[in-house]
């Protein structure tokens, strides 16, 4: 019997020992905790991919100015109070300029009492110039007096989430792009070969938007069969009136590429 309560205590202690190691002391502490939404858009957001960089493709947003959300986190308990913390643009890593490519950024941030979380609304401006370039912005976020600076490094947490390496979460970095991206919901085996022209067809033969094209919740396998389909009614029509539909590109031997859709449609 002695033999089980020693095993007792020593499971009892160990337990308590866990419990002690899990709590936060010290200063209250903020990172990013910016992660990237899968393209099933389900599952737990807690697990989701952490990221230090986030990117406002234009060419799928179709518009003019957007703004996107960075989650700051506190490491530390909540309290009945509200809390500010700070940012700062890092110039020696930013290629973006302030007032032309993105809104100032706000003196300071709230956490507000009783939340774990704040945000930072980061406002973009499309520019011609990004038609062919990303232009970049890196924030990094500054101690005061009410938040450390504790952690740096975001590391992946095995069968845990679904971060792919180490993330810095002390700096994210925003890029601003109106290149060319194949969206998530572009499966090759109906569409083909993707190309800003062929996208912009789509929408404006069925009322799309490229950003349609984004959500695969949306435009599943189906609804991208159909929409390829009509497309390539469409191009056969086009080509028996002998006004053959061509890509904004050439060959190898200089010769037009003749638009087409994929193998499966």
């Amino acid at each position: 019997m002695k033999k089980y309560i020693f095993l007792l205590s020593v499971i009892l202690a160990f337990i308590g020992c866990e419990k002690e190691m899990m709590d936060y002391e010290g200063k209250d502490g903020i990172y990013f905790c910016v992660q990237e939404v899968p393209p099933s858009q389900y599952g737990n957001p807690e697990i989701w991919a952490h990221i230090d960089t986030t990117l406002l493709p234009f060419s799928l947003l179709l518009v003019n100015d957007t703004t996107v959300r960075l989650k700051v986190r506190v490491m530390g308990p909540v309290t009945g109070y509200d809390r500010y913390f700070t940012l700062a643009v890092i110039d020696s890593l930013t290629t973006a300029t302030v007032g032309e490519d993105y809104s100032p950024l706000e003196k300071q941030y709230v956490i507000s009492a009783g939340e774990r979380d704040g945000y930072v609304e980061f406002i973009g401006f499309r520019q011609e110039k990004m038609l062919d370039s990303t232009y970049y912005v890196t924030l990094q976020l500054m101690e005061n007096e009410y938040f450390s600076l504790p952690m740096d490094i975001w590391r992946p947490l095995e069968l845990k989430d679904y971060t792919r390496e180490n993330q810095n979460v002390i700096r994210h970095v925003v890029g601003l792009t109106d290149e060319v991206f194949e969206p998530k919901a572009w499966t090759t085996n109906y569409f083909g070969p993707y190309s800003k022209k062929k996208m912009k067809l789509l929408c404006e033969m069925f009322g799309l938007q490229m950003a349609d094209f984004d959500n695969v919740t949306e435009m599943d396998m189906e609804r991208q069969r159909v929409y390829a389909q009509g497309l390539d009614k469409y191009l056969k029509e086009m080509d028996a009136k002998g006004e053959t539909v061509y890509e904004d590109r050439v060959d190898k031997d200089g010769n037009p590429v003749k638009m087409a859709v994929g193998p499966l449609v």
